[in-house]
Order: structure tokens, then C-alpha cells, then sequence
């Protein structure tokens, strides 16, 4: 006996070509059209297609076409392995018809084991328990009720054909009967081409033990001990270990006894399992299995014997023990344990659906006692939906049962499997519950242990950065025009000497309070410094853009080279919702991981005092909240501010501040011009009451707040002087440079007495950004206010800061030098870069200069206010909106309620922000709010104050673990895109590991970059190939990970798809709403058919983070709607259709 043909596939084909190779025979595989790329075919010795090119399981089935391969090719026996026909009589008839050996038992016992109740009725000749059931085939359910009328339930309807957990119910009550019965009979048809059904008694938490005998054809047989195979879901067995370590070796001694009598008694040969339920110390015979088994590895690892080979040596005719060499019953040891746990393409957390497509990585574990035995388990395999959904099988072997789980743990941990969803999350669960560990786990364990399926997804980190690499590499990063990636150097990190600790503004703090280090403040004759580089010089720069990663690398040496900075602003403004939406990053870990390189330094934060860092109103108990976890977490300086100067926004935050022990600094937004004796609204009086009006409500320092760096060297001069007559506190001075006059306005401010100014290094300083700090020291010198800076350490830092800046250059403004039309415009220079970037997001880039003017034109239509955020927000939502739709403020206050404002707008004119001093523009507020009711209070008051432990609940649900305290604040301020982030997070992982300018521009081919995922651990990436797009839009990123090849497949947005061209609303028809911006929906609030009044809502409409609200225009009924939620739209799209409905009711003609 030469040649085999193995009548299987995948994993079991290929364990029978091994074993078929190691007795030096030739090997023959079979394989279907579908399956052509399956492995078992090209390790065989000679593969041929088998069946028709359509029928991927029928062709393994197809009895003649097999015979016909097997004749053509002179075949001298066939193995049919497991499943398939390895239990169909007619099979081995045949073969045995053609003259070829079948690898197994006779065709008889086929028949006799295949047969549930012939099989039965063997065991009770041979006198082998077995569970009350039925003699014979139940045709109708009635005989099947009345069998259970006798027995009681529960009730095992099974099919008579087959096994694998089809065709099988369990009956629990009467009223299921009819339905189980009905199904079962249909699952036994379809997968066996028999319907015969059989009844037994279920045994309620019965162990699962089967026997393992091998038999020769001259009547020598030994069994190799058992297998315990109760781990099964829905009767698919999923772990199994041998010997049945759990069960007396009393019981296991009888159980195996049993086995050999009931196979003996019907003279079987080849290999075959027993299979019993174990009831306490009963147990019970269930089926014969005449073929090998999925689980015979854990036997052969236990025993040393090979089944396979065992197999068609016995087919040869060869005897068991002198010619095989299997030993004697009584010299048969079981040593150790094995456990085998089937890994498959099953996703756990959906249900174990099989997942199908292409395996983009596969990487195996090894090591001592560990084997795998798999079929298709390699990069690049296509996981296809026509077959068992088995990958591959792990097998462990260790001296005990813990040991072996030990090693289990160890290999399914070692597994990376990306492309397809695997059980391995839910396997590594399953090793480590009590129950399964007690090794007495019943077969009803896993379905009636509901933990066992409360999984999170288990991606490996490096897979999924790889995702993120991947993506930016084909699709680039929002905002940033897309190019090929620049490799760009690291800067250089300096590195200065610990110097000997001297008194500073933090230490004073920390030792003696906020009071003592204010006294301590106002006796300094030298101006002081904040160093804003690590938040507002590069918000008004690139967008607050700029990582933690590259704050954080150079922090220590921050702290170092600057040990006499007043403060390092690091924290608040825009940097919580940049860092979740845009960084993924959690503003949180930023500060921490600051406050932990900063000791000695005391940060501080921009906030908002009704709006904490979000963009609107929150109750009190949220603030108090917020500023108690910020204190707790690093913030030493708070300076708070409202947009509108509105100090009963103010109060409440200043007071929680000093609760907190930390430094209240109340900022005055300036706007207007003190110099100009046209504008009297924001006079130096103005200033002057304003400032005293905080200092009485507690701030410790009176910020004066610069945010368009409009004010004046001579302004400041005033201004400053007239404060240091009126004040006892600090005053501290910021201002943006965006004019140019930055240093020329300090040098007046210090000649006036201020404490303390904003600067930021001379790489992220001027323009939009703050003075240059080093600019600053060179222009003092001489002057006993100079600041205590070492300059050279300063210029050290500097060339770091230099390094990092061109990573971001791609959000920057371009602005080439001073921007005087500033003083006229009066626009923050934060919002400069922000409004910009929104002005190409929605397509008006090219329109720039008009939006430039049409923000002065707002500010003026508002009521001239101050413009910082939010406020600064709203005009530049209206700019857009206006520019956008070609208004003039004369066509906005002769609107008729057809206009849809921004949302941000109609708050404003509703009074969400606060009050403005002098009042809203009545006749403007009017036609804005379009009939709603404005506010005349503080918002916050009216707010009902947030339940912590409901949104702790909602957050712990969305973040699948408890939520952090600051979690929970983060759901408070921005419940979406905290949800975003954690969407994110959990597809693309740690982000904030890779660098700067993989985060931004992704790898160009033959790239190397070594991650740092922790410390000393690292990864090293090589991008080696990128696919051209395919017909779906999809490429292929070819990386090498530690030199092993990963497959990543992503869609590129920019591939040739087929555009359905969208219909544009008709501007001279009310009744078609079309969207005012570019930019996507976000709601859809109504449905077709719906009646709607006057200023209902219909949509949602989001450009970046302006949202619009588009009300009915007239009462309606909704005719028609176009959009849907996620839609990107242009302006003019067609969005929704109305009927107008008149007075009486009646619909108009249109």
C-alpha cells in the first residue's frame, strides 16, 4: 500500500498527509474549486479537483467522482478523516468495490454506528449502560410527546444520521416539543440526507468522557484512555484534555472496560471513540464514533502513540503489537495532560457568527510541549464561508492539568490573527473560570455560564497602529492636504544639569498657599514670565494641534533650563476637544504625565467660567467638579474668563478655585480701543470697574486678556497704570502678536508696573502666537525688570521647539509677518488659524479676505462684544454663514424666518452665553431667535445640576470598564466625541505612541520606524509594498513586524467610484430646503408625511464643528427627505421637501 488518497481537507487532510510522509508514502489530495488555494493541496505529493466547480461541499461529497480520481490515478487506499463521508457506509462499499482499501471499519459497522439506535442496541447486547430512549426511528411528534409523557423532560431530540451538533434539540417542556422536533427533523435532512429522528432522556450536568481504542483486523485491541470533551457550546465541543483528570479512577477504569466490551462484542477494527455521559459515579453510553476524531491529539501526546499512522498500518493488515509496535493494554501510560482548544473564525462577541475574508496576519506560538495542527492558518489565506470554521488546533502537554492551562494561557496570548474575527478572547476567558479549572466543568457549563461570553475585543496594539499607519498612508489626515510623506529628523533634546533647588512660585504655593506666593509675586522687582508654548502658542499657530508626545519629551528639560517662570500654560482652551476629536489623545494622561516631568513648576489653564473647556453652559456642580479633578490632577494657575465680561459667569469658578487651594486669576477680555474717544463702551473706566468687580469675587491675579492682540503700547501703558492705582492684586498680561507690536506693547506694560506676561519660545512665537520670550530678554536689557532667564538655556530649548515646528506646519495660517488690519478686525488670533482651516473645510478658502471683513461687519451687527471663545465662535460662524449665502446684514434684518442661522448664533441671541454689556441689538435678537423666548440670567442657574453616577453609568457602558471620575467629567463636556474617541481608540489603539510625523502623514515605502510600545519593548516597522486600488476601492499595505510580513487592506477614498450626482434645492422655491454649508448631516428629526409648525427642527447639518439646525420656514407637512444622517453634503443640496399647508389647512399650490 503505496499511494493515499485522503477524501478530506484542510486540518485533518493535512495531519494524514504528514503521517502518510513520515511512513514514506506517496500522498494524494482532493480538493474542491473553492477550496484551490487551501493548503492541504499543495503539501500533499498530488492534488486533483474533485466534483463540480459550484458545489464547494458537495464535491467532497461526490462519491463517483472521488472513486473515478482515486481509479485514474491508481490509488491504493483512501482515508476519509473526520466529517464528510468518514461515517457513510455507501463510501466505503465503493471504494472496497474498486479494489482500493478504505482506512477504517468495516462497512457494516458503518452502518451499525451511524445508526444511533442500532448503536445503542449493541451497547445493551453487550451490556453497556446506556440512557432510557427509544428502540426505533420516532416518525411524528406525537410518539415523540408520548415518549416524554413516560420519561419526563427534559428530552434529547437527536437526528439517527448524524453528530456535530446538528439535527440536535433539547426539549425542556411539552410546548416546545413540536417546534424542536419539526427542526431537527429539517437540520438531519439538510446536513445528513436523513430525517429519521430518535428521543432519549437528557441527562441535566452530565460530563462528557469518550474512550479512545485503536483495533487491529486479528483481534487485538487496547484503548489509549480517555478524553474529557465536556466544553461545548451548542453540543460543538471546544476544549478537550485527556486523561479525564476529575472523574475517579474508578469510574474512568469502568468507563474504559466498557468501551473495549462493546467493541470487541461486535469484532471492530481500525480506530474508534466511545463517547459516555457521567453522571456522578453512573455513567451512560452515547454514541459510537468509527473514525478518527478532531480531539485525537491530546491522546497521542499523553500516550506517544500515533492514531493516524496507527490507522492505515492496521488497513495494511498489520498486527497492533508485534508488527505496529503498540504496546501491551498493561504497558499503555497516560502521562501528563494534554488539552487541545479549537481555534476558529467565530467572532464571540456577535454571537460566534463565522467571520470570513482574508487573513492579513498570522502569527503562531511555539515552545516546548505546544503543538498546532492547522489548515489554512497563514497571511494571506481566504477564510471562506463553505466550511467548519476550524483554523487550527492548539494542543498543550505539560505533567499536570494547571501546568498544561498555564502553557495554554501562555499560547493563546501568543497568537496575532488579524483580517478575521477569532475565539480567542472567549478561549482565554473560558481557561481561566473556576469551574472549567476544577476540571468536573458539565457539558452545560459554557451555555448556562452567561460571564463566559462578556468579552472586549482583543486586537493587538501593534495590528492596530498598523490599521491607523495604514490609513493615513493611503487617505492622509483630515485637514492636511494629502502628499507623500517627508521623512522629517528629530529634534534635538538638550539635556542640562539638576541645579539646587531655590525659592520659585510653585514651591511657595506648595508650602504656604496661594496668598503668600501673590505677596510673594508683588514683591518682584523683575517682570515674570508664562510660558505658553504648550498650549496657546501653538493653538493660535497650527490649531492646538501639537502632541503630547512632543511636549512631554522635552518637559523635564523645561523645567530645568526655566526654573523662574511664573507658569507654564499647558492645558484648557480648545485642548480637550483637539485632543479627543482630533489627536486621539486623552487631555487627562497629557496633564498628568506634565505634572509628573513639572514638579517645580506651577501649570496653569485656560477656563472657561460657565463653560469649563466645552462650548456651553454647564450647571454648577459640573464646574465645581471639573476645576476640584483639575486641581487634583496638576492645574496650579486657573485663569478664567467669560467671553462676554460677564462677572456672575465668573463668581462661582473663582470661588471653587480657591476652595482648591490654588491661584484664581480672573481674566477681563479686552476689546475696543481705550485711545480712541469714538468707542466709549469699553472705556478705561470699563476696565477699571470690571477689574475691582473681580478682585472683590476673589481672584488672586486680574488677567488682562489680549486675545486679538489689539491692544496698544500706549493703551497698556494706561491701562495698566490706572489698574496698579485701583488694585492689590497681580496683574498678568496677554496678548498675541499677530500686529507685531507684541515686544513694544510688553516693554510699555512693564514700564507700567505689570507682574507678570505671556511669552512663548521664539520658534512657536509671533504672529497669531504670543511675544518671543528670548525677544523679550534682549529687549530689557539694561532694564532692572528684565526677566531672571538663562538665556542660553532659553536658545537650547528653542532649537528643540525649532525641530518639532515643521510637523505641524500643515495646519499653520502662512502669515508672512504682521497683520495690522487686525487692529480693525479685532479677531483672536487662535481663532485666526481655526476659522481659516473651517473657511477651506467648507470650500470658502478663496474668499478669505472677504471673510476677514465680514467678521468686523458681524462684530459690529452683534453689538460690538468681546471676541474670545466662545463668543469669538459664534461671530465667525455668522461670517461664514454669511459670506457663504452672499448676505448683507441689511438682507439678515429684513429675513422672514427663511434663513437657518448657525446654532451657535441663535444660542448666543438666546442669551446661553450670558449677557453682553449694554444688551443684545433688540431688533437683531428678534429676528434670530424667530419667536423664541431669550434668557436674562446666569444659564448655569437654571440648569439642573448633572447626576454623576448616571452619566458614570452611561460612560463605564461606552468605555467597557468604570469609569474614571475623569471620564465622567470628559462625557459631561463632550459626550460625543468621547464616545468618537473611544470608537477610535478601539480600532486604531495607542496613537500617541507613534511619532509625530507617522501620526500625521502615515510611511512611504521602505520606511523603518522602531515603536516604542512601553518600556524596553519595542517593534520594528518596515512598510515594503502598496497594492494598486482594486475594483472595490481597497489597497494592500505590505509591512514587515520584527521581519514577520502583516497584511493591512484599506479602503482609499480617493479610488475611482461611481458618483451619483445630488439634485440642488431650487433657491426661488421656500417649499425645498437645501443645506447653507458644505459639510455632512447629523440628524434627521422628522420623517416623511410628518406635520410641522413654524421653527420646528427638520435637520442637523455639521461643518467641522459648526452646527445648523434647519428649521420649517412655514407650517408643513414633510413631502419628501433626500438626506440621511452621515451624509456629506455641498451647499444647495437638496435636503427636504414641504407641502405648505395654509391657516385652514388646506396644502397649497406650490
Amino acid at each position: 500500500m503505496h499511494r493515499i488518497l485522503i477524501a478530506n481537507r484542510g486540518e485533518i487532510a493535512t495531519r494524514i498527509i504528514r503521517a502518510t510522509h513520515e511512513l514514506g508514502k506517496t500522498a494524494v489530495a482532493i480538493y474542491a474549486k473553492a477550496d484551490e488555494f487551501s493548503m492541504h493541496r499543495f503539501k500533499a505529493d498530488e492534488a486533483y479537483q474533485v466534483g463540480e466547480d459550484s458545489d464547494p461541499i458537495g464535491a467532497y461529497l461526490n462519491i463517483d467522482d472521488i472513486i473515478r480520481i482515486a481509479k485514474e490515478n491508481n490509488i491504493d487506499a483512501i482515508h476519509p478523516g473526520y466529517g464528510f463521508l468518514s461515517e457513510n457506509a455507501v463510501f466505503a462499499r465503493a471504494v472496497e468495490a474498486a479494489g482500493i482499501k478504505f482506512i477504517g471499519p468495516r462497512p457494516e459497522l458503518l452502518e451499525m454506528f451511524g445508526d444511533k439506535l442500532q448503536a445503542k442496541n449493541a451497547a445493551i447486547k453487550a451490556g453497556v449502560p446506556t440512557i432510557p430512549g427509544t428502540e426505533k426511528p420516532v416518525k411524528d411528534v406525537d410518539d415523540a410527546l408520548n415518549f416524554a409523557g413516560q420519561f419526563g423532560y427534559p428530552i434529547f431530540v437527536k437526528s439517527a444520521a448524524g453528530g456535530g451538533g446538528k439535527g440536535m434539540r433539547i426539549v425542556h417542556h411539552q410546548q416546545e416539543m413540536r417546534e424542536a422536533f419539526k427542526m431537527a427533523q429539517s437540520e438531519a435532512s439538510s446536513s445528513f440526507g436523513d430525517d429519521e429522528i430518535y428521543l432519549e432522556r437528557y441527562l441535566v450536568d452530565p460530563i462528557h468522557i469518550e474512550v479512545q481504542v485503536v483495533a487491529d483486523e486479528h483481534g487485538e485491541m487496547v484503548h489509549l484512555y480517555e478524553r474529557n470533551s465536556s466544553i461545548q457550546r451548542r453540543h460543538q465541543k471546544i476544549i478537550e484534555f485527556a486523561p479525564a483528570v476529575g472523574i475517579s479512577a474508578t469510574v474512568r477504569d469502568q468507563i474504559r472496560k466498557a468501551a473495549l466490551k462493546l467493541l470487541k462484542s461486535v469484532n471492530y477494527s481500525n480506530a474508534a471513540t466511545i463517547e459516555f455521559l457521567v453522571e456522578g459515579n453512573q455513567f451512560y453510553f452515547m454514541e459510537v464514533n468509527p473514525r478518527i476524531q478532531v480531539e485525537h491529539t491530546v491522546t497521542e501526546e499523553v500516550t506517544g502513540i500515533d492514531i493516524v499512522q496507527t490507522q492505515i498500518k492496521v488497513a495494511e493488515g498489520q498486527r497492533l503489537h508485534e508488527e505496529i509496535g503498540v504496546p501491551q493494554q498493561a504497558q499503555i501510560e497516560a502521562v501528563g495532560v494534554a488539552i487541545q482548544a479549537r481555534i476558529t473564525t467565530e467572532d464571540p462577541m456577535n454571537n460566534f457568527i463565522p467571520d470570513v475574508g482574508r487573513i492579513q496576519t498570522y502569527r503562531s506560538p511555539g515552545g516546548t510541549g505546544v503543538r498546532l495542527d492547522a489548515g489554512n492558518a497563514f497571511a494571506g489565506a481566504i477564510v471562506t464561508p463553505h466550511y467548519d470554521s476550524l483554523l487550527t488546533k492548539a494542543i498543550v502537554h505539560a505533567p499536570t492539568f494547571d501546568e498544561a492551562l498555564v502553557k495554554m494561557d501562555r499560547v493563546l496570548n501568543e497568537f496575532v490573527i488579524a483580517g478575521v474575527k477569532t475565539n480567542i478572547p472567549f478561549l482565554k476567558k473560558l481557561i481561566h473560570h473556576p469551574i472549567f479549572r476544577s476540571e468536573l466543568a458539565p457539558t452545560t457549563f459554557v451555555d448556562e455560564t452567561p460571564e463566559l461570553f462578556d468579552l472586549k475585543a482583543e486586537t493587538p496594539v501593534v495590528t492596530q497602529l498598523l490599521s491607523y499607519i495604514a490609513n493615513t498612508t493611503i487617505n492622509g489626515y483630515p485637514g492636511l492636504e494629502k502628499q507623500n510623506p517627508v521623512v522629517l529628523t528629530r529634534p534635538v533634546r538638550p539635556h542640562f544639569e539638576v541645579q539646587v533647588p531655590h525659592e520659585n512660585a510653585k514651591q511657595i504655593l506648595d508650602s504656604k498657599g496661594p496668598d503668600a506666593m501673590i505677596n510673594w509675586l508683588l514683591k518682584q522687582k523683575q517682570v515674570l514670565l508664562t510660558d505658553t508654548t504648550m498650549r496657546d502658542a501653538h493653538q493660535s499657530l497650527f490649531a492646538t494641534r501639537m502632541r503630547t508626545k512632543d511636549m512631554v519629551e522635552i518637559a523635564d528639560q523645561v523645567q530645568k533650563g526655566l526654573p523662574n517662570l511664573f507658569s507654564a500654560e499647558v492645558w484648557g482652551g480648545a485642548t480637550f476637544d483637539v485632543a479627543y476629536r482630533f489627536l486621539g489623545e486623552d487631555p487627562w494622561v497629557r496633564l498628568q504625565q506634565l505634572r509628573a516631568k513639572m514638579p517645580n513648576t506651577m501649570l496653569q489653564m485656560l477656563l472657561r467660567g460657565s463653560n469649563a473647556v466645552g462650548y456651553q453652559n454647564y450647571p454648577d456642580n459640573a464646574i465645581d467638579e471639573f476645576i476640584r479633578l483639575a486641581a487634583k490632577n496638576g492645574i496650579d494657575v486657573f485663569r478664567i474668563f467669560d467671553s462676554l465680561n460677564w462677572v456672575p459667569q465668573l463668581e462661582e469658578s473663582i470661588q471653587r478655585v480657591r476652595d482648591n487651594g490654588k491661584v484664581a486669576e480672573a481674566a477681563m477680555a479686552y476689546t475696543g480701543d481705550i485711545l480712541d474717544t469714538n468707542r466709549t463702551k469699553y472705556n478705561l473706566k470699563y476696565y477699571v470697574d470690571l477689574a475691582q468687580e473681580l478682585q472683590a469675587a476673589g481672584a488672586h491675579i486680574i488677567g488682562i486678556k489680549d486675545m486679538s492682540g489689539i491692544l496698544k503700547p500706549q493703551a497698556a501703558y494706561a491701562l495698566i497704570s490706572e489698574l496698579k492705582n485701583h488694585l492689590d492684586v497681580p496683574i498678568h498680561l496677554h496678548t498675541h502678536d499677530t500686529t507685531g507690536n507684541g515686544i513694544f506693547l510688553y516693554s510699555e506694560a512693564i514700564r507700567a508696573g505689570v507682574d507678570v506676561v505671556d511669552v512663548a519660545t521664539s520658534a512657536l512665537a509671533g504672529t497669531t502666537s504670543q511675544p518671543s520670550m528670548q525677544s523679550l530678554y534682549y529687549a530689557l536689557s539694561n532694564n532692572q525688570r528684565q526677566p531672571d532667564l538663562d538665556i542660553q538655556k532659553a536658545e537650547k530649548l528653542d532649537e528643540y521647539w525649532a525641530g518639532i515646528r515643521p510637523y505641524y506646519e500643515g495646519f499653520g495660517t502662512q502669515l508672512n509677518g504682521p497683520q495690522t488690519e487686525i487692529y480693525r478686525i479685532e479677531m483672536p488670533g487662535g481663532q485666526y488659524t481655526n476659522l481659516r482651516q473651517q473657511a477651506n473645510a467648507v470650500h470658502l478658502g478663496k474668499r478669505w479676505d472677504e471673510i476677514k471683513e465680514m467678521y468686523a461687519t458681524v462684530n459690529q451687527m452683534f453689538g460690538d462684544i468681546p471676541k474670545v471663545t466662545p463668543s469669538s465662535k459664534v461671530v465667525g460662524d455668522m461670517a461664514l454663514f454669511m459670506v457663504q449665502n452672499d448676505l448683507t446684514p441689511e438682507m439678515v434684518m429684513n429675513d422672514k424666518g427663511q434663513l437657518s442661522f448657525p446654532e451657535s448664533v441663535v444660542n448666543f441671541f438666546r442669551g446661553d452665553l450670558g449677557q453682553p454689556a449694554g444688551g443684545f441689538p433688540k431688533q437683531l435678537q428678534k429676528v434670530i431667535l424667530k419667536g423664541q423666548t431669550p434668557l436674562i440670567v446666569r444659564p448655569g442657574a437654571l440648569a439642573d445640576p448633572v447626576d454623576f453616577d448616571q452619566v458614570r453609568k452611561q460612560a463605564t457602558k461606552v468605555l467597557g470598564h468604570q469609569a474614571s471620575d475623569e471620564e465622567v467629567m470628559s462625557f459631561i463636556m463632550y459626550p460625543d466625541v468621547m464616545t468618537e474617541y473611544i470608537q477610535r481608540q478601539n480600532e486604531y489603539g495607542p496613537v500617541p505612541l507613534l511619532d509625530t510625523p507617522i501620526f500625521f502623514q502615515g510611511m512611504h515605502i521602505g520606511q523603518r520606524i522602531d515603536l516604542q510600545l512601553g518600556r524596553g519593548k519595542s517593534v520594528i516597522i518596515v512598510l515594503r509594498e502598496i497594492s494598486e486600488a482594486d475594483e472595490a476601492g481597497q489597497r494592500s499595505l505590505f509591512f514587515d513586524i520584527n521581519g514577520q510580513s502583516e497584511e493591512v487592506i484599506v479602503y482609499d477614498v480617493n479610488a475611482q467610484v461611481t458618483k451619483v450626482k445630488k439634485i440642488k434645492a431650487d433657491p426661488t422655491k421656500a417649499e425645498q430646503i437645501g443645506a447653507t454649508m458644505a459639510g455632512s448631516v447629523i440628524e434627521v428629526q422628522v420623517e416623511a408625511g410628518q406635520k410641522v409648525q413654524q421653527g420646528d427642527n427638520l435637520i442637523v447639518t455639521e461643518a467641522m464643528k459648526m452646527e445648523t439646525a434647519l428649521r420649517a420656514p412655514f407650517d408643513a407637512t414633510i413631502k419628501k427627505i433626500y438626506a440621511i444622517p452621515e451624509m456629506q453634503i455641498e451647499t444647495g443640496d437638496l435636503l427636504i421637501e414641504l407641502e405648505k399647508r395654509s391657516e385652514d389647512g388646506i396644502f397649497e399650490a406650490g
